[in-house]
């Protein structure tokens, strides 16, 4: 199955979050990222909808 990669900008769009909170959370591992040829760099869609996943339900 071929992953689906999008840029760190798209990243922090679709988690609603600042360009510049994307670049730490690769940084500090929380995200995983990957360095295409040259300066490229990717994220797998699986790993930033693995954020948003539900940790449990609040009642």
């Amino acid at each position: 199955m071929a992953r689906k990669l999008i840029t760190p900008h798209q990243a922090a769009e679709r988690l609603g979050v600042e360009y510049s909170t994307i670049r730490r959370w690769i940084r500090s591992g929380k995200l995983p990222a990957f360095r295409l040829a040259g300066h490229a760099v990717r994220i797998d869609v699986a790993d930033v909808d693995a954020l948003l996943t539900p940790i449990g339900v609040v009642k």
